[in-house]
């Protein structure tokens, strides 16, 4: 083995060491930190597997509403992305079962975020050499944006994942790579369709390598069924569930906000510019795009065009939802990550010194603002729902069911362990049809929940500063 890649070999695994402890940071928080409400719906659906069983068809989470399709929801049904983080999730907690379900959820995105790092450098490295590779990687593991989306309870790390691993392989030569590739990109798109934005460059890649085996007609035909069919048979499955699909309008063009000055100032100011490049990582991303050449200059702009896409057709999303920029990430990294290379070995015209000290500095910059805006995410929102969630599960027989008040937000009824309702929506008789054993709880005496005390059907069970319990009458 050569000295150059044993020393590769060091490297990425000191990455990937150094990655992984950012990301054990406050890895024990409760799932009530940042989008609270998001994780604690993907963690419910693990929930109601380890409890119920798996059902990969059917997944199904504890809210029973009518809050997010706009139509009543008995039986919980939860039909968006298929369910295969929540098994690698189960799987995790099974394994591991001290660390609780929510730890356990974490730490599998922790993991998985890792296999993507592997990925991304190993896809840079063939495209534009081990230097940007290694430097990729390292910005892909240290930025403050990627280590918080890298240890949330949600599919986007598992995407990002898959995506790399199907890019990766679509980059080799061979069949079965390329059959690979589809396999992945299947799996990337069940968990997250909107990973078809970013694929132009695997036609871009096929445009240029077309006299290769592996991308005459037949197999071409195979590649897209691979990849497509499972998604389009999913999205086929799911319409027979019309209560367990939330609503969707809005993340297209909610109040129109596609283009207008509010929607750049979102994603390009505050969501790119502030949140993920700490606004001194702008200057080595400008020019990382501004030094990008040949074929694999020609493959990253195609990951902007895609971003440009993706923010344009989902505007609503994007502005909305920080997370939904999370896939971004990779290529910010690689391209930022050029810019500071080039800043370290300039132009013969300019200061080597100067570059090298504006590309400390930017970084570290880079780093420390984003840190301080990031920082907060890790903050528990309302230390008051978990704590009452924690008594609501000692306190309450295991099939009752919860109108855990929170102005509609799943994160106080995930808490409860409970299936139920996240907030009263509509008149209480009719909500509650055909239930019994129906418990009202609350952290707040606000109107509604002196409402409920005051039915005279109602029997307060618990009243003090930190908890409302009462159980509602049939």
């Amino acid at each position: 083995m050569k000295k150059s890649f044993l020393a590769e070999i060091i490297t990425v695994g000191l990455i990937l060491v150094l990655a992984l402890v950012l990301r054990l940071y406050k890895i024990d928080n409760a799932i009530a930190d940042w989008h609270s409400w998001r994780q604690a719906d993907t963690a419910s659906v693990t929930r109601v597997f380890d409890k119920e069983g798996i059902n990969l068809l059917v997944p199904r989470f504890q809210d029973i509403s009518s809050i997010p399709s706009g139509k009543p929801n008995p039986n919980g049904y939860r039909m968006v992305e298929f369910p295969l983080y929540n098994l690698l999730h189960l799987t995790t907690y099974r394994l591991a079962p001290s660390l609780g379900i929510d730890q356990a959820g974490r730490l599998t995105s922790v993991l998985i975020s890792l296999v993507s790092i592997i990925f991304l450098y190993l896809s840079v490295r063939k495209l534009s050499g081990r230097a940007l590779g290694l430097a990729s990687a390292l910005l892909y593991a240290v930025m403050p944006f990627s280590i918080y989306y890298s240890r949330v309870v949600l599919p986007e790390p598992l995407m990002i994942t898959l995506f790399l691993i199907s890019f990766y392989l679509f980059l080799q030569k061979g069949v079965l790579s390329f059959l690979l590739s589809a396999v992945f990109l299947a799996g990337a798109l069940l968990v997250k369709p909107y990973a078809i934005f970013f694929t132009l460059p695997f036609l871009y890649w096929w445009w240029t390598h077309k006299n290769e085996k592996r991308f005459t007609l037949p197999w071409l035909f195979a590649y897209a069924a691979i990849a497509f069919v499972p998604l389009l048979a999913w999205r086929s499955w799911i319409k027979q569930f019309p209560e367990g699909i939330p609503a969707s309008a809005w993340l297209y063009n909610n109040l129109g906000i596609r283009l207008r000055p509010a929607w750049f100032r979102w994603l390009f100011g505050v969501r790119i510019g502030n949140l993920i490049l700490g606004y001194w990582g702008l200057i080595p991303f400008g020019l990382g795009v501004l030094s990008l050449k040949k074929l694999d200059g020609w493959i990253y702009r195609l990951f902007l065009l895609g971003i440009v896409a993706y923010f344009v057709v989902f505007a609503g999303g994007n502005v909305q939802h920080d997370y939904y920029q999370a896939i971004t990430i990779p290529y910010l990294a690689v391209v930022t990550a050029f810019g500071l290379l080039t800043m370290i070995k300039p132009h013969p015209s300019f200061s080597r010194a100067s570059g090298i000290l504006l590309a400390v500095f930017s970084l570290g910059m880079m780093l420390f603002l984003s840190w301080y805006e990031i920082r907060g995410y890790y903050q528990i929102n309302n230390p008051a729902i978990v704590e009452a969630g924690k008594r609501v599960d000692q306190l309450l027989p295991k099939d009752a069911k919860v109108i855990a008040s929170y102005n509609g937000d799943t994160a106080f009824l995930y808490q409860t362990n409970r299936f139920g309702w996240p907030a009263i929506n509509t008149d209480l008789s009719v909500m509650l049809k055909g239930e019994s054993n129906v418990y009202y709880v609350s952290v707040n005496y606000d109107k509604e929940a002196n409402a409920v005390m005051a039915d005279p059907g109602n029997l307060v069970l618990v009243k003090d500063p930190r908890l409302l319990i009462v159980k509602v009458a049939k």
